[in-house]
């Protein structure tokens, strides 16, 4: 009897503990699929936030990547720079109305047309900047499995002159149509695509290339000496300006009267005012702030400027500059002009910006402004038009032999105020959101 209950003991400790040890396996069955399910759920909302991330960052490279657009030169269709048969972003895309400074988006489809996808190859984008008056198409997708995202590009006037908006939306699919656009995309097909999207919108403003363009022809901080055959002439029949010829902080030697032209009504050495004492107490830096707005120093960080570098004669390297979309162009160190050359046009006008003296000699014409912070040569004995289209400051004096002009024309200087500028974000002027 002892025996047996002995013998038995064992047995009923060992099924005793059998037990135990499968429900302790069944619990940590229940905890490890807890923690996978817990990990699951972990791994799916870190995707999100990825996901939502890249967006924004896609955002956020859409306004960088068209200011910098707007403030670019000619581009073909495919958003790529051209040195010719190309069309600036800007006059594409933008109309600014030069009296007033009002901005409007050309594009004519509500949805768009403007678009980029990244190319993982080249480690760009892949853009499209179709005409403004194309109709919105929907992108190919990206031949790869891999995660593609992509922004699209819309503009709408602002609601002050001089101001715009830039609405960008980003997505993490290589089609932005996938993530709103065509159709409407619901949030909800968005959110089981397992996509993400950003839409931002940035307040865009136009700061001016020449922020107090002078109501006259010529400006001069120092004073004139003309000499030879024809001499210097200046014509200004623009009644907003009341007929203003120059405006000297020096006196001008060598006038002459006949070459003066002015409102009808108006005597034309009246219309030049000599010894200013505002352009005559200041220094050719103070000057060149007055009426460009800027110093000398801060004026080539304008986003739209562009420095130019040439040896000798600059024409053909302005005449190029000017076709590969260049408006703003900024000579470091003195510039001299020997070729007959056609710059600029008076409905599309080429600011010249030299810092330092400037020589111009023989025919040739000018539709813009021209401005150096040194003296102005000038000399033109060809007998052929030697004609600038617009507005000259000078910051230090100014010598002219032979027969030479310069025309007032209101409209460059509407131009380079309101129309001819660098597109810069406005500070607060954002909101977004992520989905």
């Amino acid at each position: 009897m002892n025996t047996s209950s002995s013998l038995m003991k064992p047995r009923q400790h060992g099924a005793a503990t059998l037990v135990v040890v499968m429900v302790l396996f069944l619990v940590m069955a229940l905890l490890a699929a807890y923690a996978n399910r817990s990990l699951l759920f972990e791994q799916r909302v870190a995707g999100s936030y990825y996901r939502s991330s890249l967006s924004q960052e896609v955002a956020e490279a859409g306004v960088e990547w068209t200011l910098a657009q707007l403030n670019g030169n000619a581009m073909d269709n495919a958003c790529k720079p051209v040195d010719s048969a190309g069309q600036r972003f800007a006059d594409k895309y933008v109309l600014v109305n030069p009296a007033d400074r009002t901005i409007s988006s050309k594009v004519t489809d509500g949805l768009g047309v403007i678009d980029c996808a990244r190319d993982t190859g080249n480690e760009g984008w892949s853009c499209r900047c179709p005409a403004a008056d194309s109709a919105h198409t929907a992108r190919a997708a990206a031949a790869t499995n891999e995660l593609t995202p992509s922004f699209a590009v819309q503009l709408e006037a602002g609601k002050r002159g001089g101001t715009m908006a830039l609405k960008v939306r980003g997505c993490t699919d290589s089609v932005p149509d996938s993530c709103g656009g065509v159709g409407g995309v619901a949030i909800a097909d968005i959110s089981k695509a397992q996509l993400a999207k950003t839409s931002l919108t940035v307040l865009v403003g136009l700061v001016s290339a020449v922020r107090s363009p002078p109501a006259a022809p010529l400006v001069v901080k120092g004073g004139i000496v003309s000499t030879g055959v024809g001499g210097l002439g200046l014509h200004n029949a623009d009644a907003r300006s009341a007929g203003m010829l120059a405006t000297l902080g020096g006196a001008w030697t060598g006038i002459i009267d006949t070459r003066l032209e002015t409102v009808p009504g108006a005597n034309g050495s009246q219309a030049v005012v000599q010894a200013d004492p505002t352009l005559l107490n200041a220094d050719a830096q103070e000057v060149f702030k007055m009426f460009m707005g800027t110093s000398v120093a801060r004026y080539p960080q304008h986003p739209a400027a562009r420095t130019l570098s040439c040896d000798g004669d600059c024409g053909p390297a302005l005449e190029a500059a000017y076709t590969a979309g260049q408006r703003i162009v900024w000579v470091e160190g003195d510039l001299t002009l020997s070729s007959n050359k056609v710059l600029g046009s008076v409905s599309d006008p080429l600011l010249i910006v030299v810092n330092g003296a400037v020589t111009l000699t023989g025919p040739f014409q000018l539709n813009g402004m021209l401005v150096s912070t040194g003296g102005l040569g000038w000399t033109n004995t060809s007998g052929m038009t030697s004609l600038v289209n617009g507005i000259v400051l000078v910051g230090g004096d100014m010598a002219t032999a032979g027969r030479v002009d310069i025309v007032y024309q209101q409209t460059v200087a509407d131009h380079v105020r309101n129309r001819l500028g660098s597109y810069v974000r406005v500070p607060g002027g954002w909101n977004d959101s992520t989905n």
